[in-house]
């Protein structure tokens, strides 16, 4: 960071704390003119501001970008998409990713044009979206045009064939996604399971009477993800197509990923907080709220994952935020409810507390994997993750000598549970700016929804984008 002269006066001066960035930390003061960061340096040696903030003792992060969040668009989950926004900025939560779900026989470009309408009306921070993938040619001829519209990510889902849960599609519709994004420099992100195998698996354990836990761990084992990420990185260099990996869960998935990496694939890789935190023993403790997909996994599989988020093999976190109310997730059996789980307001409080607090990584490691690297790879810079002059000034502070009681009761989604309920996190965060604006300062909001603007993406950067930041 530098002093850069000849900057107009600065609407907004932080000073006395430690900037975190990817590259490193330091004491510095950051100035912001105009909603951007405008000027970084010595305190002393900082143009005049309007306002001055003293924030001795805090640590300042670029706001998180949360890759990878869920919301009610012709689906029962309990959030909008302004809600999952209001929950997350109380996180530090800048800037989502969010997928855009259609109804049928509305066109990618439709549905991409109403949720941005959607998210226009009502959230507090800045979003974009990620398009589905569907089983039809003509659906996919839409992508070039979901570029043009700033939408440069598509979702492939090679999991939930059956019982209505999702939208598992044949291979060669994969193949032909991966071919038409790279074309228009897309990228193709993969939920990672065998569809086909996991229907065989789960019939089979109902024949056997098998439910709850057990049902979880026959019906969706490490090797069904690992599989899948084989074969999307095959298909995803057959096309030469940037593949993202979501939600990896287990080591055996790790080590196909490696494999790929290894090889020279552009394929990088994401995990989510509660694959890093809670083991399957919470499934039979709490039954449906703890049900997931993938499921929640053994410790030796989050021992891996933490493992390969230090040595740079996961290079995203996102929080998964798929909610339900409680009421939702025990009306039906334990094998007809849905799967999901809450997750973008302690998306970075988990990772800064087990993670760089409990020393497991470096705080620039949690920033690039929080903010700095889902903006690379999203195409979301220069505006987004990070503190350099010219960027958005979206900006979290943590006080790293406070503590967060995880509550259900206390967060801003309209989900009422928590994986992690009653836990005690290291930190507190104490405020989130987006474009220099105060959004929640305390623990309270302070803008209103339409506050958010949606951000049109350039070309995905894929695992190139990150090789200048290691």
């Amino acid at each position: 960071m530098a002093n850069n002269s000849g900057n107009p006066p600065l609407d907004r001066l932080l000073t006395g704390g430690t900037i975190v960035l990817g590259g490193g930390s330091r004491a510095a003061a950051i100035g912001i003119h105009g909603g951007r960061v405008a000027w970084t340096g010595a305190a002393g040696e900082a143009p005049p501001a309007e306002e001055v903030m003293d924030l001795t003792g805090r640590l300042i992060l670029p706001g998180a970008v949360d890759p990878h969040v869920h919301f009610r668009t012709f689906s029962s989950q309990c959030d909008t998409l302004g809600d999952v926004s209001r929950s997350g900025v109380h996180g530090g939560v800048t800037t989502m990713v969010a997928y855009a779900t259609g109804e049928e026989d509305e066109s990618m470009l439709g549905t991409l044009r109403r949720c941005r309408e959607e998210g226009e009306a009502g959230c507090v921070a800045d979003f974009s979206l990620h398009a589905w993938i569907f089983e039809d040619f003509d659906y996919l001829a839409e992508i070039p045009k979901a570029v043009d519209a700033g939408v440069t990510s598509f979702k492939v889902m090679m999991g939930y064939r059956k019982r209505g849960r999702g939208r598992c599609i044949p291979d060669e519709y994969t193949y032909a996604a991966m071919e038409r994004a790279a074309a228009v420099g897309g990228i193709v992100l993969v939920h990672a399971e065998n569809g086909p195998v996991v229907d065989y698996l789960e019939d089979k354990a109902l024949a056997e009477g098998i439910d709850g836990a057990e049902y979880l761990r026959r019906s969706r084992p490490p090797e069904i993800e690992a599989e899948a990420v084989a074969r999307s990185a095959h298909l995803a260099a057959m096309a030469g197509c940037p593949l993202y990996i979501v939600h990896v869960t287990s080591a055996a998935a790790l080590t196909e990923v490696r494999r790929a990496q290894a090889d020279g694939r552009d394929l990088v890789a994401e995990t989510c907080p509660q694959y890093l935190t809670v083991t399957d023993d919470a499934v039979a403790e709490r039954g449906a709220i703890a049900k997931v997909a993938p499921p929640l996994r053994s410790r030796p599989n989050l021992d891996a994952l933490w493992e390969g988020v230090r040595d740079g093999c996961i290079d995203l976190i996102g929080s998964d935020h798929s909610p339900y109310t409680r009421a939702q997730k025990e009306a039906v059996s334990f094998t007809d409810s849905t799967f999901g789980a809450p997750g973008v307001e302690t998306l970075l409080p988990v990772l800064y507390s087990e993670g760089a607090a409990a020393g497991r990584i470096s705080l620039d490691r949690l920033v690039q994997v929080t903010s700095e690297f889902p903006a690379r790879v999203l195409g979301l810079r220069p505006r987004k993750g990070s503190l350099h002059p010219g960027a958005d000034a979206d900006i979290v502070v943590i006080d790293p000598d406070g503590e967060t009681i995880v509550r259900a009761a206390d967060q801003h989604t309209n989900s009422d549970y928590s994986l992690l309920e009653g836990e005690t996190l290291k930190g507190r965060i104490e405020m989130t700016l987006v474009r220099g604006e105060v959004v929640v300062r305390e623990g309270a909001l302070e803008k209103k929804p339409g506050f958010g603007h949606f951000i049109d993406r350039s070309r995905a950067g894929g695992r190139a984008a990150l090789s200048e930041a290691r």
